[in-house]
């Protein structure tokens, strides 16, 4: 019998807007909703609110209720607590600072991991600057005999490079060194 007289009050009762659509922030997102109904929410729109409230909680902006021309400001976690689903809001608003608290913790740790690997090859790059370098200082100046004539010059990759008595750039392959 309490139940025909249930459905009796929701027949009699006057469509109006889900609450949802009653939730904005203080930069003017919305749900979106436009729904009328004669409950409290629109089918799956309580869920509609909730997703909004943890969203809207993590970036913590300022949301306003307006019920008539009566508007409240406050924040997500604060009107959420009206509901029955309030503890599920504060629980999404802690989850999602907690894995951004833990990106930023991996971000900066791969960025330190970035600085010493750059640290690592910038020192293992000097250590083969330094040991080129001693090979070709090493090498710079030897003496070859070229034809008949006695040039002082470079050896690298088997060729013997000199400067002529008239100035000119040679390199040769068919030298002997002298000791």
């Amino acid at each position: 019998m309490a139940a025909k007289t249930a459905a009796k009050k929701t027949e009699t009762a006057e469509p109006m807007r889900c609450t949802c659509s009653q939730f904005a922030t203080e930069d003017g997102r919305t749900t979106g909703c436009m729904a009328e109904t004669k409950r409290l929410f629109a089918p799956g729109h309580d869920a509609k609110l909730k997703s909004a409230l943890i969203r809207w909680g993590a970036e913590g902006v300022e949301v306003t209720r307006t019920m008539g021309s009566i508007a409240s400001s406050a924040d997500a976690a604060t009107h959420a607590a009206k509901f029955a689903f309030g503890h599920m809001v504060k629980a999404g608003i802690k989850r999602v600072e907690d894995k951004a608290a833990a990106k930023a913790e991996r971000q900066a740790k791969r960025e330190q991991e970035r600085k010493e690997s750059l640290t690592r090859h910038a020192a293992k790059r000097t250590r083969q600057m330094a040991k080129k370098n001693a090979a070709e200082q090493a090498a710079q100046e030897v003496k070859a005999k070229v034809g008949r004539w006695e040039r002082t010059g470079t050896v690298k990759n088997g060729q013997f490079t000199y400067t002529d008595a008239k100035g000119a750039t040679k390199t040769t392959t068919k030298f002997t060194l002298i000791g």
